[in-house]
């Protein structure tokens, strides 16, 4: 942020700070954390995950303010405590408008390199589950049965860890860890972080044969838009005169379809 904002470079400041609200605080953080946030009113659990998440967007209130002024002058006024005698230790100190608060200063004694590489193995594990999920029209709604097999001890510990909240944004029945991954020959797999092997086992969640023509009538279309861009390759007038951007994005596009077209082979393969 300091380094875009010296430079002028505005827009990448903003992609910056658009990238952590949404992707990483919205999607991930408080997703995450949302267990502890509605655990019992008592619990430290609760107080402690309260306390981050209201300081997180205080603080993301205050880095978004030039950029955006206004909305962020009216969600400052709504915190709570902000301009009443009893303020959040979160932010015990806020100013009464958000235009006199001091913009946010990094501390480099506060990135932990070991506890952001944990995070980055989950969401890997998360993100892949979902993309299976898709990529198999496996209903929202349906629990499913994942493994995951880790030679690392240290991966291994992370995924325990974190079981709960992995079973819960991936709607597992059962999640099972081991050092080597076993699993049934009709599964979905991924590879994962630092080596880990993901299976969600498919039997009793499709339709094996109507799962297996819906794979091959995309094949068979990936395979003519193919043919017809390799068709525009070949052709000398394409390539000498059309933008040398949109021959790349020809090429580009070309790659992607033999990796897709590879994948669909192993999943149908898997389903026999």
């Amino acid at each position: 942020m300091n380094t875009a904002l010296a430079g002028y470079q505005f827009h990448e400041a903003v992609q910056t700070l658009y990238h952590f609200f949404w992707d990483d605080f919205c999607d991930w953080y408080i997703e995450l954390t949302k267990s502890d946030v509605t655990a019992e009113e008592s619990s430290d659990r609760r107080s402690v995950a309260r306390s981050r998440l209201l300081s997180v967007l205080e603080q993301a209130l205050r880095l978004l303010h030039p950029f955006m002024p206004y909305i962020t002058e009216e969600l400052w006024q709504r915190l709570p405590g902000v301009g009443q005698q009893s303020l959040h230790p979160a932010y015990a100190h806020a100013d009464p408008t958000i235009m006199l608060a001091s913009y946010p200063a990094g501390d480099a004694s506060l990135v932990d390199e070991q506890t952001e590489w944990e995070m980055q193995a989950i969401i890997d594990l998360i993100s892949r589950v979902r993309n299976i999920r898709s990529e198999m029209n496996i209903k929202p709604g349906q629990r499913i049965k994942i493994i995951v097999g880790a030679p690392e001890d240290r991966l291994r510990d992370v995924y325990e860890k974190s079981r709960d909240q992995i079973s819960r944004l991936v709607r597992a029945s059962e999640f099972s860890v081991g050092e080597r991954l076993d699993a049934p020959r009709a599964s979905a797999r991924a590879v994962l972080t630092g080596g880990a092997e993901l299976a969600v086992p498919l039997e009793g969640l499709i339709d094996f044969e109507q799962e297996r023509q819906r794979l091959g009538r995309e094949q068979e279309k990936l395979q003519s838009e193919a043919a017809k861009l390799e068709a525009q390759l070949q052709n000398p007038n394409f390539v000498e005169r059309a933008p040398a951007e949109r021959v790349a994005e020809v090429r580009e596009r070309i790659a992607d379809i033999a990796q897709r077209m590879s994948q669909l082979q192993q999943t149908i393969e898997n389903l026999q």
